[in-house]
């Protein structure tokens, strides 16, 4: 019996921490989008169409893979500046 709560226990787990995942995902994205669109703001220009989301869905995937917060920021905007380069 124990060991079929266990297993339910961790099954019900798994299945949440996808969703749980996604939605730190999306918050995170959220702070990064208004961090990208305050520095652009800032620095008076304005950025081309999608540079914002795809920066901040490079951030995220860097941070998943491990990266440092700083390293994640810096790969994201060299890679930017290249992909949006006028």
């Amino acid at each position: 019996m124990t060991t079929l709560l266990t297993a339910a226990v961790l099954g019900l787990l798994l299945v949440a921490l996808p969703a749980s995942a996604q939605e730190d995902e999306t918050m995170i994205k959220r702070f990064c989008l208004a961090a990208f669109d305050a520095a652009m703001k800032q620095a008076g220009k304005t950025p081309p169409d999608g540079m914002g989301g795809s920066t901040c869905d490079c951030f995220i995937q860097q941070v998943n893979q491990g990266a440092g917060l700083d390293a994640a920021k810096q790969t994201c905007t060299a890679e930017a500046i290249k992909a949006f380069k006028s």
